[in-house]
């Protein structure tokens, strides 16, 4: 009888525990988790439309993710990240670290928006390098779960870029393939991934902005960047001297 009773007792804490561990990596609270840690280290609103997670399966889905602009620039989002695809590694999962084998971004878009040298990409970046770096601590005090992509891919990205000197660009990023990220560590939290997914992506479209004329180096205007407003700055000055020419 005692046998049959520890028995009845371990079914019972098993189906507990396992209730318990769904619920803990139910979709809700992924997507509060997302939603309350990275705008402390993006120093700007993120929101999830919805998150739906099978742990036994090792799969899940995140809709709608979508990053604000920072401070200093226009409402609007930076990001929108459409779905991301999650494989999950069932039996490395607890409340101190996830492994995920695959994420796979596909078809995000990107909003970048340039102010003469000063761009919402490089705002994001410092504020989430302000975050992550020597020292640096974050509003939560509560220990934060850690993470390790086996495998990362951020394909098919669109990004238009909005810029007072040059007008309104489109410009093509390659795709970015990250490998490992948090597994030398035994885990990163959630804004040194943001950072290793968000570094390459900057980049890149730094790149091709400065392809397309837009200088971003403190240094100053160059290129057909300086030829551009030389045009302007001409254009006006002609403007001005044909107004006076008429005056007298």
């Amino acid at each position: 009888m005692k046998i049959l009773m520890w028995l009845v007792a371990v079914v019972v804490l098993a189906v507990v525990g396992v209730g318990v561990y769904v619920a803990l990596f139910s979709g809700d609270l992924v997507k509060d988790a997302i939603e309350t840690y990275a705008p402390q280290y993006l120093g700007s609103d993120v929101r999830v439309s919805t998150v739906d997670l099978s742990v036994t399966e090792g799969s899940g889905e995140i809709r709608g993710l979508q990053i604000d602009n920072p401070q200093g620039f226009e409402n609007g989002q930076a990001f929108k990240l459409g779905k991301i695809k999650l494989v999950l590694d069932p039996a490395q999962i607890s409340q101190e670290l996830v492994v995920l084998k695959h994420v796979q971004i596909d078809g995000a878009e990107i909003a970048a928006i340039a102010r003469g040298q000063d761009t919402n990409l490089q705002q994001l970046m410092d504020n989430v390098m302000a975050a992550v770096g020597p020292g640096a601590t974050t509003a939560s005090t509560e220990p934060e779960v850690k993470l390790i992509i086996d495998r990362l891919d951020f394909t098919n990205t669109k990004t238009s870029v909005s810029s007072d000197i040059l007008g309104d660009l489109v410009v093509d990023i390659p795709d970015i393939h990250l490998q490992d990220v948090g597994r030398a560590t035994n885990g990163a939290t959630i804004g040194e991934v943001i950072k290793q997914v968000l570094e390459p992506v900057y980049k890149n479209v730094s790149k091709q902005m400065i392809a397309q004329g837009l200088n971003l180096d403190v240094e100053g205007l160059k290129g057909n960047v300086k030829e551009k407003i030389s045009e302007k700055l001409g254009g006006g000055l002609k403007s001005l001297t044909d107004r006076l020419r008429r005056k007298d």
